[in-house]
């Protein structure tokens, strides 16, 4: 039987949550959807509280989840009020030594990524329970985690798509999936169905299927979009982009952390 996994998206419709640089209910979304598709190529059952900017309480979203019957559950916020970097809260109740685990593993993934943590945390109210309903009242070991500050220029410009929201859901997923003992299956390119030309950074290329998946999960730890192509060799490459422009910068970017790597066309 697979794991099940329900995904709670803060804000939504008339509450678009933090708003600033980036408005939150969207990111919170994107970052849902890429955590959802991950999780589903692994072969995970996954919830989720919605698909689309659409109003989305709370209390709805719990009563969703527990439905659900979820092995685990992760709620997508991003933050605000002149901080930078991730932080996750870990429930205090009866699955506490499950959610502090779960959050661990989400944390790892996240610093591996290169985004700052502010840490795995707790919040109490004053009755001394989960000061989060979320924590409180999910009946299955849950996280809640604040991925970036929407008010933080660097934090908001390194999050500013929804291709770099996605692949930050991605990067919760890995957590995920090391919390569940899931092995993280490498992302196998697949033919373009249609003409639309796009650039790729191919960063190495390898006769050994091992030393393409070896690199393959360095640069996946780091938070990039990586893909295999299967051809003679097997190429590791990053990213998918519209322009050559953008793709070099990605190389750019590579080079500085000592990778070598060349734009081509997929």
């Amino acid at each position: 039987m697979s794991k099940r996994v329900f995904i709670g998206v803060g804000h939504g419709g008339k509450d678009p949550g933090a708003l600033k640089y980036i408005k939150e209910a969207d990111a919170n979304l994107q970052m849902a959807l890429g955590l959802k598709a991950e999780l589903e190529r692994h072969g995970v059952t996954v919830g989720i509280s919605r698909l689309k900017d659409e109003n989305d309480p709370l209390i709805e979203e719990i009563k969703e989840a527990n439905a659900f019957a979820p092995d685990v559950a992760v709620e997508c916020h991003n933050n605000a009020g002149g901080g930078d970097g991730f932080e996750v809260y870990h429930q205090t109740n009866g699955y506490a030594t499950k959610s502090i685990k779960l959050a661990q593993c989400i944390e790892a993934r996240v610093v591996a990524s290169g985004q700052k943590s502010r840490g795995v945390k707790t919040r109490l109210n004053g009755s001394g329970t989960d000061y989060f309903g979320w924590c409180r009242q999910v009946k299955a070991p849950a996280v809640l985690c604040e991925g970036f500050f929407v008010d933080n220029a660097t934090d908001s410009r390194d999050y500013n798509t929804a291709a770099k929201q996605q692949a930050f859901g991605r990067v919760y997923a890995w957590g995920v999936l090391d919390y569940l003992g899931i092995a993280i299956k490498p992302q196998v390119d697949k033919p373009q169905a249609d003409k639309k030309l796009l650039y790729t950074v191919q960063v190495g290329a390898f006769a050994s299927a091992k030393s393409a998946a070896d690199l393959y999960a360095k640069l996946s730890d780091m938070g990039y979009f990586t893909f295999l192509r299967n051809e003679t060799l097997v190429k590791v490459c990053v990213g998918k982009f519209p322009t050559q422009q953008d793709a070099q910068k990605t190389a750019d970017d590579l080079k500085k952390k000592g990778f070598g790597g060349f734009v081509t066309i997929l």
